[in-house]
């Protein structure tokens, strides 16, 4: 049975809005990544019938803008406050979602850094710094290999930096002091990855979890997203499995305390224990509190097709 239509903003900048806390108008060069990546979507979370709508079809609608998506539920990869004025701009009714003060708070690295500690025994720790001393003492401390730092807010590889262990040089010092003034850092060991895992889901709004099956990513070296595949039965450690269901059903709870709904993923990754020679397990990298790259192709069709209609059902029937 062919699902309904649904009107989408792909807004894969997302990251960069809740960041600015208000107007927001991405850069010229971020705007081009945004089209380029968002065509990758195209037949999988938007489907055939759906309706894309973009700031360059609104503007090129003009006045009859409000046409077209008259009428249709609409979904953002994020409801900021930019996606949702850009939904209803073309006509269509925004499903519920959670408001943008959620969005920055489950966004942000500092959320995913305090919820994993006890969930990753014998990985590395994570380290927030709110000021630069803080960031020069971590710094101070031995890295076989550097420091990975991240800025609070940031996708596909952007708003981090590789810094190695000791005194960071001046350009880096004004990367970190410019960084700071955007939310607080997040420091971590650089290591070596050796797979990468990831889990998509979506919660409901009465904090129901729907996790997919394992999944193995790949990213780019700069942390850029490249493809997920499902991984095959007996092909993922068992106990690997297991540990990184249980993380993302305990991902899935935080962000529903904390008032989130909607879709959801997690990323994880096995790495070299630093200056060991053995691997371990980071059960949680990262969590992003929207859509994801893999989001439809990890999760069963008939689980995308019910969650979704699921969501756009308090449209039908207010």
């Amino acid at each position: 049975m062919p699902r309904p239509a649904y009107a989408w903003v792909l807004n894969l900048d997302a990251e960069h809005e809740l960041e600015s806390g208000g107007a927001y108008t991405p850069p010229r060069h971020l705007h081009e990544i945004v089209i380029l990546q968002r065509q990758r979507l195209i037949g999988e979370l938007v489907a055939p019938g759906d309706v894309l709508v973009t700031p360059e079809s609104i503007r090129a609608a003009g006045r009859g803008a409000a046409q077209l998506a008259a009428g249709l539920p609409g979904f953002a990869w994020s409801p900021t406050p930019g996606a949702i004025a850009l939904l209803k701009s073309a006509g269509a009714h925004p499903v519920p979602a959670p408001g943008a003060a959620t969005l920055r708070t489950v966004n942000a690295r500092p959320f995913a850094s305090s919820l994993r500690a006890p969930w990753a025994p014998g990985s590395f720790d994570k380290h927030v710094a709110h000021d630069v001393e803080q960031v020069l003492q971590r710094l101070a401390d031995p890295a076989p290999m550097g420091w990975l730092v991240r800025r609070c807010f940031g996708a596909a590889g952007r708003g981090r930096r590789r810094i190695a262990s000791g005194r960071p040089s001046e350009a880096e010092r004004q990367w970190i002091g410019a960084s700071l003034r955007r939310g607080p850092l997040t420091l971590e060991p650089w290591v070596q990855v050796r797979r990468e895992y990831t889990r998509s889901g979506w919660i409901d709004p009465r904090g129901e979890i729907t996790v997919s099956a394992p999944c193995f990513q790949l990213t780019t070296s700069a942390g850029a997203w490249t493809r997920t595949d499902l991984a095959s039965r007996g092909e993922m450690n068992e106990d690997d499995d297991e540990r990184l269901t249980e993380m993302a059903h305990v991902a899935g709870k935080a962000l529903a305390d904390e008032g989130y709904f909607g879709p959801f993923g997690i990323d994880a990754f096995r790495h070299r224990e630093p200056g060991g020679s053995h691997d371990v397990l980071n059960t949680l990298s990262e969590i992003n509190a929207r859509f994801t790259m893999d989001w439809a192709s990890a999760l069963p069709a008939e689980v995308v097709a019910r969650v979704l209609a699921d969501a756009a059902e308090p449209l039908r029937t207010s």
